[in-house]
């Protein structure tokens, strides 16, 4: 527990992140008076570069993905389809 300190906090709700709900910054005393602008960018910057790497590129990943299973499918069919017209020869 802390008496008597006075402290700037900046606090940005992350809904879209997978793990934290929100981020709270305690602004050094000599910041306090900067711009609230400069101040959330400089947080934004930091909880950008904290990220875990799959939440950064998980949307990528998920199209190769369903690229990938797609082009599977239809090899799949395709050989189907020969064999099939194979044994109709």
């Amino acid at each position: 527990m802390i008496k008597g300190v006075n402290r700037y906090v900046l606090e940005i709700p992350r809904p879209d992140s997978a793990y934290f709900e929100k981020a709270i910054f305690f602004v050094r005393p000599e910041h306090s008076d900067d711009s609230e602008a400069k101040l959330r960018s400089s947080a934004l910057a930091l909880m950008e570069e904290a990220s875990p790497p799959e939440q950064k590129h998980r949307r990528g990943s998920i199209i190769i993905k369903k690229i990938l299973h797609f082009i599977i499918a239809a090899g799949g069919g395709a050989a189907a389809a020969a064999v099939l017209m194979q044994s109709l020869n």
